[in-house]
């Protein structure tokens, strides 16, 4: 990858207004494979969220190529951006077992929205490793989502949850 304009030129394109043009950038993104992962990890720190989103958007559609960014991208759970924060986990998730790790460490935060996605997240990976005050934290945000997809999700979790438990 020598000359890293196009690449970067592609990444501004994420946080096009125009929804085709940004899908259309992640699809050059996500074709050109691992040897871009550098130049999206370094564009993660950018100020525009929009961008960041998109960019852990494309990093789980290059699934286990991406794994190696695991932590970077679980990092993202602490931000307040609810869509990085939902993105990340679900990157995470296509990312596969190589993003547990990543998780455990913030199962327990103190941050309730990162104990919350991470514990999500962990649901599909590995539903064994979600422990009681993960579950109790899934449990909360259940009861009192702050939106209709917090409820939806943390639903889905804890019957993930709980088929691992009945079948143990």
């Amino acid at each position: 990858m020598s000359d890293l304009k196009p690449v970067n030129a592609q990444i501004m394109k994420l946080g096009s207004p125009d929804a085709g043009e940004a899908m259309g950038a992640l699809q050059i993104l996500k074709n050109q494979g691992e040897q871009v992962i550098p130049a999206l990890l370094e564009q993660l720190n950018s100020a525009d969220d929009s961008i960041r989103t998109m960019i852990v958007v494309v990093l789980g559609e290059m699934g286990h190529k991406a794994a190696g960014s695991a932590e970077q991208v679980a990092a993202l759970l602490l931000e307040n951006n609810e869509q990085l924060r939902m993105a990340s986990a679900l990157t995470l998730t296509r990312m596969g077992m190589e993003s547990i790790s990543s998780l455990q460490k913030l199962l327990h935060a103190d941050n309730r929205k990162a104990c919350f996605w991470a514990a999500w997240a962990m649901s599909f990976l590995d539903p064994g490793q979600v422990d009681d005050s993960a579950i109790e934290c899934l449990r909360q945000h259940r009861e009192q989502p702050d939106s209709p997809i917090e409820a939806f999700a943390a639903e889905e979790a804890l019957a993930k949850v709980l088929a691992r438990k009945i079948q143990s």
